[in-house]
């Protein structure tokens, strides 16, 4: 399993480094793919859109992901995390968890467990 993140200010990269597994930062993804599967960790931007590199990230790799954690802001109301709802609907990839800031233990566990439930698959 790999963590492959899209972060501009860091937060989504020190969340993925709490949970533990080989991790990739999505611009650098294509000069390094991995086989197997992803968990992708991404961001809102503009009050719930998604990034245009984790759109071209999942036109293209699909098929590898497993399931999508998003980090946004609770003060964007109901555009909290829409990215990560808009790319499940798109993808029918099961989004794991929305999160602010770089996560809290709970959210960092709640996708540790989804990645040991897959593994065990």
């Amino acid at each position: 399993m790999t963590i492959v993140f899209d972060t501009l200010t860091g937060m989504t990269k020190r969340f993925c480094k709490r949970l533990g597994y080989p991790m990739i930062d999505i611009n650098e993804y294509n000069d390094n793919p991995v086989e197997g599967d992803i968990i992708l960790v991404t961001r809102s931007i503009h009050f719930g859109q998604v990034t245009e590199v984790a759109t071209e990230f999942m036109q293209q790799h699909y098929h590898q992901v497993v399931g999508i954690a998003v980090s946004g802001n609770r003060n964007w109301g109901e555009a909290y995390g829409a990215a990560g709802d808009k790319l499940s609907r798109a993808f029918n990839i099961p989004l794991i968890c929305k999160f602010e800031g770089s996560g809290f233990p709970n959210d960092v566990r709640l996708v540790q467990e989804y990645i040991e439930e897959r593994v065990k698959k």
